[in-house]
C-alpha cells in the first residue's frame, strides 16, 4: 500500500496487536552500536563514573582507619582519577566514532530521498526504497524507518523518532527542515536537495578540521611526554644529588635533616605532572572535537602514563 506524505492508515485490532509485538521484538534486537545513543545508557555510564571514585575513597578511608596497608595514598588519588575518566572517556570515544560514521552516511541518504521525490515517488515510498540500499551503520536505522512506515506511521512521526534515536546536531537540523517542508506542503524535493548540499558541506568542514587538528593533538602528546621526561630526570637524578649536598653542608649546624625532604619535593613533582597530564588531555579534546568531554580519554591516557612512569621509575 502506497501512502502520500501526509497520509496514514489505521490498522484493525489484529494488525495493532501484531504491530505491538513487532516493536517489542525490535527493542529486544537492539544492536550494540545503537546503545551508544540511548540516553539511559549514557546516564548509567555517567553514574558509574561518579560512583567508582567514591568507592575507592571509601576503601581508602577504611584502609587508613584500620591500618591495613592495602595501598598508598597517592595511588588511591590516581585511581580515583583513572576510574572516573576511563569508562566515561572511552564511552564518549566510541559514541563519537559512531556519530561520525552515521553523519558521514546521512547526506547520501538525503540525496537518494531527493532523487526519489524528483521522479514522483512519495516520501514514504522513497524511505522504503532507501532501506534496501547500503548506508553503512545508518542502514539499520533506515530499515527501522521503513518498517514504521509499513505499519502505518506518518512521515512526521517516523522522522521524529529517527532524530530522537540518533540525536546528533546535524541529523536534528536536517530532519527538522524535512518535517517543516512536509507539513508546509512545499517542494520537498528542493528542500531535500538543499539539505543534502548543506549536510555534505558540514561534513567536509568537519573532515578538514579533524585532519588539521590531528597535528595539534600530536603536539600536545609530545609536549606532555617531554615535560614528563624532564620531571622524571629531576626527580630521579638531580633531586637526590641536591638534597645530599644540602644535608652535608648543614650537618654541622642542624641535625642533618633538610628543611624540605626529598620525598616531599618528589611528591610535588608527581602531582604537578598529574595535573599537567589532565590539563593537556582536556585541551587535546577541545582541539580534536571542540568539546571538553572529548578530552576525558586523553586525560585518562596521559594520567595513566604519568602514574606508571613515577610508580616504576621514581617511587
Amino acid at each position: 500500500m502506497l501512502l502520500h506524505d501526509d497520509q496514514t492508515y489505521r490498522p484493525n485490532r489484529g494488525v495493532m496487536m501484531v504491530e505491538r509485538k513487532f516493536y517489542r521484538n525490535m527493542k529486544l534486537n537492539v544492536s550494540l552500536e545503537s546503545l551508544l545513543f540511548d540516553k539511559r545508557v549514557s546516564d548509567i555510564i555517567l553514574t558509574i563514573s561518579i560512583i567508582l571514585p567514591i568507592i575507592i575513597i571509601v576503601i581508602m578511608g577504611i584502609d587508613t582507619l584500620l591500618g591495613l596497608g592495602i595501598g598508598d595514598f597517592n595511588d588511591y588519588v590516581v585511581l580515583c582519577i583513572l576510574s572516573g575518566t576511563s569508562i566515561y572517556g572511552f564511552y564518549q570515544y566510541a559514541r563519537s566514532k559512531y556519530v561520525w560514521k552515521i553523519e558521514n552516511a546521512f547526506p547520501e541518504f538525503v540525496r537518494d530521498l531527493a532523487g526519489s521525490r524528483k521522479v514522483g515517488l512519495t516520501l514514504p515510498k522513497a524511505i522504503q526504497i532507501a532501506s534496501k540500499g547500503s548506508y553503512g551503520l545508518l542502514t539499520e536505522e533506515i530499515k527501522k524507518m521503513s518498517k514504521r512506515i509499513s505499519w502505518g506511521s506518518s512521515v512526521v512521526d517516523t522522522f521524529s523518532d529517527f532524530a530522537r534515536r540518533l540525536d546528533t546536531p546535524l541529523i536534528n537540523k536536517i530532519v527538522s527542515l524535512i518535517i517543516e517542508a512536509n507539513k508546509g506542503g512545499g517542494s520537498v524535493a528542493d528542500v531535500l536537495d538543499s539539505a543534502y548540499r548543506y549536510a555534505r558541506e558540514i561534513q567536509l568542514m568537519k573532515r578538514e578540521r579533524k585532519s588539521s587538528m590531528t597535528s595539534y593533538v600530536a603536539i600536545i602528546y609530545v609536549s606532555s611526554m617531554v615535560f614528563l621526561v624532564i620531571i622524571l630526570i629531576l626527580a630521579k637524578q638531580f633531586l637526590p644529588m641536591l638534597c645530599g649536598e644540602s644535608t652535608s653542608e648543614l650537618a654541622g649546624i642542624t641535625s642533618g635533616t633538610p628543611v624540605v625532604s626529598l620525598h616531599d619535593i618528589t611528591l610535588a613533582y608527581f602531582y604537578a605532572a598529574i595535573i599537567q597530564s589532565m590539563g593537556s588531555g582536556f585541551v587535546a579534546g577541545v582541539f580534536e572535537e571542540g568539546r571538553l568531554s572529548a578530552g576525558v580519554k586523553h586525560a585518562f591516557i596521559l594520567t595513566l602514563i604519568t602514574w606508571l612512569s613515577f610508580k616504576f621509575l621514581v617511587f
